[in-house]
């Protein structure tokens, strides 16, 4: 926040941009891992539900196998083939992941497979001719591959080896009967459906999944920004709130200059501090740890930073502070955006000569600051959408802001364990009233806990 430099470096538990601007560090939204390291996972992942679906498919070819036979003995071709297919997925398991992303490994599995498939039901007596369904299991491996055309190829290579089984285990003329041959066009036609169901779904998902990298990316992009632009702007910020304390006694124009300075300097670290709070709460990365605070002290250092301000639109600051308030148990840093997001709309809004009001005071287990104003207030059709993004306070008709304001102290008095309202009592102006958890003793703790907790819009 902009402050007077030796109030600010006294170890104030409020100046957000000095905290963050002397020795924070960029908050990386989005996702943090390199292209490789997706890739590797995409790979793993493939193998889990490769082994998955072959698991399943030898399981279900083991027990028919088995308990097929006629005789008390088990054959050694069924036993050898059941053992046989279960090792190849113990040599899936070990292969170097790098191979999973060979075209030739997944057509050659496709291959595999399908011949697998065809030798156990050659080897099960008087198969029927609906095990037609473990064909299905192949097309699926196909999809797992995450290549479009060996899924549509898929059905075609499954249909011949049907035929081919039919073939070898009926000889043609059984299989020239209708009721074979219509299988055949029934399983190729569900196959492409499904092959071309599945292209379609692998469509979408690189579509969402392209469009997500690119929201993330100009996450990680504006929270770069926005950081290397905090610190010049509390250096500028401190140095212009210094010439204005040491122009007291110089002419008014010099000093409402420097209180120009100030404001738009302000402005622009408000405009600054809001993106990169919404980058931080929309992607899960900002963090709050809350401890005792006194309401007093925050709502007093930040009129005090908003001084120049107020003068330079012959404003005045009605503070009515209330005694021996209990402290409050929030995070500092999030608590100040909230209320400076009031104070600054409270200012941004009011016309010159106007007053604001902040109060605070003590409501059961919480304590409340009240943040108000008498300038022209919100129309009643914006009270649905106050607080939802890019949504102004101010009068239809002329923007004066992006709209960020209302929405981040919002979303960062929730983030505290507490909560933000419009008190639509007042006869006139826009008026906030903001609970926080009052903090007990040393060792007793809100309902956030002692442990840090995610920020979640």
């Amino acid at each position: 926040m902009i402050a007077r430099a030796g109030h600010e470096l006294r170890g104030s538990d409020v100046s957000s941009s000095a905290v963050d601007a002397v020795g924070g560090a960029p908050v990386r939204d989005g996702d943090p891992r390199t292209p490789d390291a997706r890739a590797q996972e995409a790979l793993l992942e493939k193998r889990r539900l490769l082994l998955l679906v072959r698991t399943g498919l030898t399981l279900a070819l083991g027990y028919l196998l088995i308990f097929s036979a006629s005789s008390p003995t088990l054959p050694a071709g069924q036993v050898a083939f059941t053992i046989c297919y279960l090792a190849s997925n113990l040599v899936l398991a070990l292969l170097p992941i790098r191979l999973l992303a060979r075209a030739e490994f997944d057509i050659g599995l496709i291959l595999t497979d399908t011949a697998a498939i065809s030798a156990a039901l050659l080897l099960i007596p008087d198969v029927r001719n609906d095990m037609l369904v473990f064909y299905f299991a192949i097309m699926l491996l196909a999809s797992i591959t995450d290549r479009v055309m060996l899924s549509v190829v898929a059905p075609l290579i499954t249909s011949g080896a049907y035929l081919a089984f039919l073939l070898a285990r009926d000889g043609l003329h059984d299989v020239m009967q209708p009721a074979i041959l219509l299988r055949l066009p029934f399983f190729l036609l569900a196959g492409t459906f499904y092959g071309f169901f599945v292209e379609r779904a692998r469509r979408g998902q690189a579509s969402v999944t392209a469009a997500k990298q690119r929201v993330e990316a100009r996450g990680e992009l504006l929270v770069m920004i926005t950081h290397d632009l905090k610190q010049p702007l509390w250096i500028a910020s401190q140095s212009a709130s210094l010439l204005y304390d040491q122009l007291a006694a110089a002419s008014t124009s010099s000093r409402e200059l420097a209180a120009q300075v100030i404001v738009s300097l302000k402005r622009m670290e408000s405009l600054t501090l809001n993106f990169l709070d919404m980058s931080r709460m929309e992607s899960h990365a900002a963090r709050v740890a809350p401890r005792r605070l006194s309401l007093n002290r925050l709502v007093d250092d930040l009129l005090l930073a908003y001084r120049p301000a107020l003068d330079l639109k012959g404003m005045r600051a009605e503070v009515e502070l209330a005694p021996g308030l209990p402290p409050a148990w929030i995070d500092p840093l999030p608590a100040e955006r909230c209320l400076a997001n009031l104070i600054d709309n409270a200012i941004k809004y009011t016309p010159a000569g106007g007053a604001i009001t902040c109060r605070t005071a003590a409501d059961g287990e919480w304590v409340t600051v009240t943040v108000g104003d008498n300038g022209p207030g919100i129309s009643p059709e914006r009270y649905a959408t106050l607080f939802t993004r890019f949504q102004e306070a101010g009068a239809a008709g002329r923007r004066h802001s992006t709209g960020l304001g209302l929405y981040i102290a919002h979303a960062l008095a929730q983030s505290l364990g507490g909560e933000i309202a419009l008190d639509r009592d007042q006869p006139q102006g826009a008026w906030f009233r903001i609970r926080f958890p009052i903090a007990r003793s040393a060792d007793e703790r809100s309902p956030l806990g002692a442990v840090a907790a995610p920020v979640a819009l």
